[in-house]
């Protein structure tokens, strides 16, 4: 898929088979911070989830110290632009608790209509656990094997992002309109999110995004 590392195996939407709930694969889903023993996983985006315990699921939050994650000392949402250097993406990476493991599925989507979607395209990493424990997925057939770690796939994605995206200008031309800009007094630039699902079950999503220069 063009502005995907080469070298990173995507799984399939509709993959694998499961028991209950969304698919891993659904990107319009979220899952929220907790261990989630005992409860159903999958929410709709920022809905609200099953009651709160201390082995269930967190209750997603718009107040950002409500919202940390209660049992965990790690996670969250940052964002930042396509000038990082891979040095300080480790290093942030590592702050929000992300594990450095190749014991992964990761599932793309790209978006049809970027202004209101606020993203270009997506990676949603998944640990193997998190793909029976968590999303009920019966898995038959052998796992994708992965070349390298989340991080240096976040580090592949940002890189291969910037070359489908950037065309060596500041305000690329192939970004024009993607947040509604005119063109003019406001220009599109290139940017990236990422943001800890759930620390303990090693569930990541990253993704680039356009962002609005004003004169």
């Amino acid at each position: 898929m063009d502005g995907y590392p080469e070298a990173l195996r995507l799984s399939p939407a509709d993959w694998p088979k499961q028991r209950r709930g969304p698919r891993p694969g659904d990107l319009a889903q979220f899952l929220t911070q907790g261990f989630g023993l005992g409860a159903p996983a999958i929410i709709t985006p920022y809905g609200k989830p099953p009651e709160s315990s201390f082995y269930g699921f967190d209750e997603p939050q718009a107040h950002p110290l409500l919202n940390a994650p209660s049992s965990e000392a790690s996670g969250g949402t940052f964002y930042f632009d396509d000038g990082v250097s891979s040095e300080s993406l480790e290093a942030a990476l590592s702050l929000a608790g992300v594990y450095r493991t190749v014991d992964y599925v990761a599932f793309a989507a790209s978006s049809r209509d970027p202004p209101r979607e606020r993203y270009l395209d997506q990676l949603r990493f998944i640990s193997t656990a998190a793909l029976g424990s968590v999303f009920g997925a019966e898995i038959a057939e052998p796992l994708p094997k992965q070349s390298f770690d989340v991080v240096a796939a976040a580090a592949a994605f940002v890189a291969a992002q910037k070359q489908k995206w950037n065309d060596g200008d500041a305000f690329s031309a192939k970004l024009v309109g993607t947040a509604g800009g005119d063109g003019d007094w406001a220009k599109e630039s290139l940017a990236f999110g990422f943001h800890v699902e759930n620390t303990y079950w090693g569930v990541y999503r990253l993704w680039s995004r356009p962002w609005l220069v004003t004169k």
